[in-house]
């Protein structure tokens, strides 16, 4: 968040625009590369070694497929959205080698639940690439700054996570387990490209029907929460989908484990969610300056959007780690069609970005109800449960937002002002929590004085 920020002040609007235009083809090749057979690693009990240098051979031979496709498709890429991104485009495919070895490290990582190798590779390649991307802005590279630091990370991501983990891939390859492994993970890649499709069209629709700029306000509105739901719901989600495969056959610790990650995840995200809505524009003038404001209002509403994470991201897992790719895939299938019929009605009925950004906003939330339906026959815990669990969370994440937000009408000083809303904000909600008696805040109390014991200890 740091470096985006830095670099945010740095670069125009316009580099930022088109780095997102660059990202939806290199996250789509990045999605067929791994082929739904990662998460298959990951869901399967009986993984062998040669099953890992099975995924990573077939996983290079399609990394090369799309490198060659971007090298031929980038002059047109270029040319249709008129923007000059063909030569930054074809040297930022060469992350999708990297993607081929880091995949399987990342794998074999979260399968052993040693989420500390992986949060410390992260943050190594998140400084070194981080500064080196900073120091290139400093020297007026532009775009290049951006596809410098995208491509360091991801090499770095690969060498500190090949001595964390100490894996090579073997001369082996296995046609028997690779249709194993196949059988669970095509219905988890078409439900991955269904998912990259979605979630990036509409960069693509806004880069070409509107301009690069309001490209570049859009996903920097959508930057900040995206990077803070995400960070913080993959920390649970993470750990949750392994441990939840362990139990897949019993589905009674299957719905408590679900319910446990869901309300926790609410509780940390939906109130930091609507508290950064309120705050936006204080925000943005403080971090990136005023030349980003016309980002502060798809801010607002992707927000309130993300706040949806932890419900969505929880029902999914859940479903994963049952082993019922058939019921993800043909659930992604009604989800992405339900969602485009929205994204497509924001578009050509209301003709502006920020119409996108409020059809996202209902679409996550009908998004959130969606997911819950088929994990009520799986495992017995469905709509009307989960909302007597999260609703309280809601409740007082939306006092806290009403709050916040109309502090906004004072003439104070902007570094105070966001100082006095942050601290508000926290008072509110965690004083209704203990009010309502939201049961995840009185756990978390709890983890939080066990941990310091054990310190003192």
């Amino acid at each position: 968040m740091v470096i985006s920020i830095v670099l945010a002040r740095l670069l125009a609007p316009e580099e930022f625009g088109q780095i997102a235009i660059m990202n939806v083809f290199i996250n789509l090749s990045q999605v067929i590369v791994e082929g739904g057979f990662t998460t298959a690693l990951i869901q399967r009990k009986d993984v062998t070694e040669k099953d890992y240098s099975t995924v990573f051979f077939i996983n290079l031979v399609m990394s090369t497929v799309c490198f060659i496709v971007l090298q031929f498709a980038a002059p047109w890429i270029s040319i249709y959205y008129e923007q000059d991104i063909t030569r930054p485009l074809q040297i930022y495919a060469l992350t999708l080698f990297l993607a081929a070895f880091n995949a399987l490290q990342i794998a074999r990582m979260q399968k052993k639940m040693e989420f500390r190798k992986i949060m410390i590779c992260s943050l190594i390649a998140t400084i070194i690439s981080g500064t080196a991307g900073i120091v290139a802005a400093y020297c007026k590279l532009g775009l290049w700054s951006l596809v410098i630091y995208n491509i360091l990370n991801n090499f770095i991501v690969c060498i500190t996570a090949a001595f964390a983990e100490k894996w090579l891939p073997k001369m082996e390859f296995s046609l028997l387990r690779a249709k194993l492994l196949f059988n669970y993970g095509w219905k988890m890649f078409i439900s991955a490209i269904l998912c990259s499709l979605y979630n990036d069209i509409r960069s693509l629709i806004i880069g070409k029907k509107f301009s690069g700029d309001d490209l570049a306000y859009y996903n920097r509105g959508q930057q900040f929460p995206d990077v803070i739901s995400h960070t913080l719901d993959s920390s649970i989600q993470s750990v949750m989908f392994p441990t939840m495969a362990s139990v897949q056959d019993e589905k009674r610790k299957l719905a408590g484990m679900l319910r446990s990650a869901e309300t926790m995840g609410a509780y940390i995200i939906v109130p930091i969610m609507f508290g950064l809505a309120a705050v936006s524009e204080p925000v943005v003038r403080l971090l990136l300056t005023d030349k980003w404001l016309p980002c502060v209002p798809y801010m607002q509403w992707l927000c309130i959007a993300n706040a949806a994470v932890p419900v969505i991201s929880s029902n999914l897992i859940a479903i994963k780690a049952s082993g019922r790719s058939d019921i993800y895939m043909r659930l992604e299938m009604v989800r992405r069609v339900v969602m485009l019929i929205i994204l497509l009605i924001s578009i050509f009925a209301f003709r502006s970005v920020k119409a996108i950004a409020i059809g996202f906003f209902i679409s996550s939330w009908v998004d959130a109800v969606m997911v819950m339906v088929p994990v009520k026959k799986l495992i017995g815990y469905g709509i009307s449960a989960q909302f007597k669990d999260i609703w309280k969370i809601i409740a007082t994440a939306v006092i806290m937002f009403v709050a916040v937000q109309f502090m906004n009408v004072l003439s104070w000083n902007n570094t105070l002002l966001l100082l006095m809303q942050v601290i508000s904000g926290a008072i509110i909600y965690i004083g209704l929590g203990f009010v309502l008696n939201i049961e995840s805040q009185a756990n978390l109390a709890k983890l939080v004085v066990n941990i310091l014991a054990k310190k003192r200890s």
